[in-house]
């Protein structure tokens, strides 16, 4: 089965293209390979920001790991211009991840 975890946080829709385009230069890094991550999604809903990563199995652990890699710390540091917490008490990257509350296979 494919894991996938959701992060969601806030940002002004104005930033949508600047958040995609660093996504998309830290994609070509081998950073997310490497993590082991098989996809990412972006997604905006008005000021929501929603980042669907998917792999093959839980890789929460390798991205907490992987803080410290420069290339981590660079994309991290250029979206965090545009991202916000969704709650205000949120300090840790596992607080905006996404609770599943149901799921259907055919």
């Amino acid at each position: 089965m494919t894991y996938r975890a959701l992060m969601v946080l806030r940002m002004d829709p104005a930033d949508a293209e600047r958040v995609a385009a660093a996504f998309e230069d830290h994609d070509t890094t081998g950073l997310p390979e490497e993590i082991g991550l098989t996809r990412r999604t972006l997604f905006r809903f008005h000021d929501l920001y929603m980042h669907l990563i998917e792999a093959d199995d839980d890789v929460l652990p390798k991205i907490l790991e992987a803080r410290d890699d420069p290339r981590f710390r660079k994309v991290n540091e250029e979206v965090g211009r545009y991202l916000t917490p969704y709650a205000s008490d949120w300090s840790r990257l596992t607080d905006s991840k996404a609770e599943v509350i149901y799921t259907w296979e055919a």
